[in-house]
């Protein structure tokens, strides 16, 4: 599995995400998987394919912030053309302003602005975020601080055509409100799609400071009108980033835009919004993870000022099936505690089956589980990731959780045998590689134990079942004294009874020795003394300083960055430094690796994991790919597979048709001695 993430330009220690988007990536418990996803897809420029895609459009929406703070989403409109890139930062929009357009007079030097490029028909979009650089006359020039690709996903199919709405007089005055008329709420109960304006304006944010519009779908009636001011709408499941929801934590004011495609006419609503995350309201949006409800303050009409007559709509495949009352499944699902055990004193394991008995989900030693703690006094339960402790086993999961903060501190208080928590399935990036044959090193301090006792015995399980020579296996854990450290009597036993594993543990404010621990802090010193010479793969987690320490302590030795993997339990800081990679070279053969073909291109080269994914390969060879959101989510990438087999490294959402693969997110399938891929490319 490749561990490979591009920067597309945030550099190591920056996110394209501000505090409150990851707040919100951590509710919905996929922050691990946002910030790999997001580090791929988001970059700091547009690619060709997206300033191409841009300057065939007929229409383009964006958003900005009136005088007042107040963001609006609004539409611009042209012949295709009008939207043109000069270079892969700047983005210039040569089109006035509709009539009654909320932000006609923010279009000035300074204002900062979202984009949206959508091809309905196609159910193609590409979305940047910028600030406008420059004015002249019609035409407004951005330059561009983020872009990114978005998936298929709930966009309704219609064909634009242009018309002249001219005909027969000027336009109708805008009509301003402070509620929704009967006419706007029977509207709104037949709308099958929206787009929404959010912001965050303040320093804090950094790179993620600006204003971001993006698009809603659903079947008709997704819009729900509670009352004159008042809708609610279900939030999906999407690309994860939680842009928009990111941006309403800090500041809840937004901008809603619906388009009457029948008539032209344009809606603007000005709201405050709210994010209900869980209750029994969900129950009555099919597929809802998230419900959005928007109070409204302003309502704008403007008749008529469209001016495209539009095809008759083809439904998203999401809402064909909703309509036909597919009911689309929860990602969260019941658990019940089989049994609870005490480890040490401020540590215990929770042991959980599932509810009807069936086999559970199998899972990466390494990785975590994300369950919700409905604490009490709170609006919405907390959703909080665990490690899971052990190698897996069809019957159980267990994580081991230390006594410390809100959530952690319920789970001690409530969690029985018998109790029933809601679980997603197990994830993360932090894996143990079972195919690597060099010997393992296991490192951690604290409850930071937990992943590499899931390892260790997926190492031990492995060893047994294939029945070959042992691999080499180092475990080093540092805790304040025996007593406190979780599975101490369970790894002296390990150690006693497989002479491959080699057990170091430490204290470091024991008052008294005692036999087979040392006294003292696991440091890179300690991995000197204990390390015969040889080529190893490093496993680290645990606090901060500790994982910083060992980190740049390893690499000061020399150990290349790809062999030193972690996970960290709070903020850990590590810088990865990494090790420099080798151009591709089209002779070169390496264990470890595949023959990969592209077919049309005529070029065969041996992709290695240091490479990436097969479509990071295609690139870096100069071969055209067809690509987006490159996290698995659009399926834009997707690419006839004509001999050998492919494997995701993470999740994917798109559909893949038979035969084809995401080549964003794939790599070969490396088994055996002789492995090729080919791919239509």
């Amino acid at each position: 599995m490749s561990d490979f993430i591009p920067l597309n330009g945030w550099g190591l220690d920056t996110s394209p995400f501000h505090a409150d988007e990851l707040a919100a990536q951590r509710l919905a418990g996929v922050d691990s998987q946002a910030n790999a996803s997001g580090r791929r897809s988001i970059r700091r420029y547009m690619p060709d394919q997206h300033r191409e895609f841009f300057a065939q459009q007929p229409f383009m929406v964006f958003g900005g912030v009136d005088a007042s703070g107040q963001p609006w989403a609004t539409m611009r409109t042209g012949e295709p053309g009008f939207v043109s890139s000069p270079d892969a930062r700047t983005l210039r929009i040569d089109s006035r302003a509709l009539p009654g357009d909320p932000l006609g007079p923010r279009w000035q030097t300074g204002a900062m602005i979202g984009g949206l490029g959508i091809q309905p028909h196609t159910r193609r979009r590409n979305r940047i975020n910028g600030v406008v650089t420059g004015v002249e006359g019609d035409t407004v020039t951005l330059e561009v601080t983020q872009s990114f690709g978005n998936c298929a996903k709930y966009i309704q199919g219609r064909v634009p055509t242009f018309i002249d709405r001219a005909v027969g007089g000027g336009p109708v005055p805008q009509e301003i409100s402070t509620h929704l008329s009967d006419a706007d709420r029977a509207f709104l109960a037949r709308a099958d799609t929206f787009f929404i304006a959010s912001a965050n304006m303040a320093d804090e944010a950094g790179l993620a400071r600006g204003v971001d519009v993006s698009h809603r779908g659903g079947a008709p009636g997704f819009v729900r009108i509670d009352d004159a001011a008042t809708l609610t709408t279900p939030d999906f499941t999407g690309n994860k980033f939680f842009n928009t929801i990111g941006n309403l934590l800090h500041a809840p004011r937004a901008g809603l835009l619906f388009i009457d495609f029948a008539s032209g006419d344009l809606l603007y609503l000005a709201v405050r919004a709210e994010i209900i995350w869980q209750g029994a309201e969900l129950a009555a949006f099919e597929g809802a993870e998230r419900l959005m409800r928007f109070h409204v303050q302003e309502v704008r009409r403007s008749k008529g000022v469209l001016p495209f007559r539009w095809s008759d709509v083809e439904y998203a495949p999401q809402f064909a099936a909703a309509i036909r009352k597919a009911a689309a499944p929860s990602p969260w699902h019941k658990l019940k505690v089989a049994h609870v055990v005490e480890e040490t004193p401020s540590i215990r394991s929770f042991y959980f089956e599932a509810t009807d008995g069936a086999p559970l989900p199998a899972y990466q030693p390494g990785q975590y589980l994300p369950i919700r703690v409905p604490v009490e006094g709170r609006d919405a339960p907390l959703t909080r990731t665990y490690t899971l402790s052990d190698a897996h086993d069809p019957h159980h999961y267990r994580i081991s959780v230390k006594r410390e903060g809100i959530a952690s501190n319920w789970l001690h208080d409530h969690l029985a045998a018998g109790t029933e928590i809601e679980a997603m399935a197990p994830r993360g990036a932090f894996a143990f590689d079972a195919q690597s044959s060099r010997p393992a090193v296991f490192i951690s301090a604290g409850i930071g134990i937990t992943p590499m006792v899931a390892m260790l015995h997926h190492a031990l399980n492995a060893r047994v079942a294939d029945e070959g020579q042992p691999k080499r296996l180092f475990f080093f854990h540092g805790a304040r004294s025996d007593r406190e450290r979780p599975f101490s009597a369970h790894l002296k036993d390990v150690a006693a009874r497989y002479p491959s594993v080699s057990m170091h543990l430490f204290d470091s404010a024991a008052s008294e020795p005692v036999e087979g621990i040392t006294q003292g802090r696991v440091d890179v010193a300690a991995l000197k003394r204990a390390l015969p010479f040889d080529d190893y793969d490093f496993y680290l987690c645990g606090p901060e300083r500790f994982m910083r320490d060992l980190y740049e302590g390893l690499r000061a030795l020399n150990v290349a960055d790809e062999r030193i993997r972690f996970e960290a339990f709070g903020p850990a800081s590590v810088k990865r430094t990494p090790t420099l990679a080798e151009p591709v070279a089209e002779e070169k053969t390496e264990a470890g690796g595949a023959q990969v073909t592209f077919a049309s291109s005529q070029r065969t080269i041996q992709w290695l994991p240091k490479h990436g994914s097969l479509l990071e390969l295609a690139e870096k060879l100069g071969i055209e790919a067809q690509s987006s959101c490159r996290s698995g989510m659009c399926g834009t990438c997707s690419t006839k597979v004509l001999s050998g087999h492919v494997a995701y490294d993470g999740e994917i959402e798109a559909e893949v048709a038979e035969g084809c693969a995401l080549i964003c997110m794939a790599h070969p399938v490396v088994e055996g001695e002789s492995v090729s891929l080919t791919l239509d490319l």
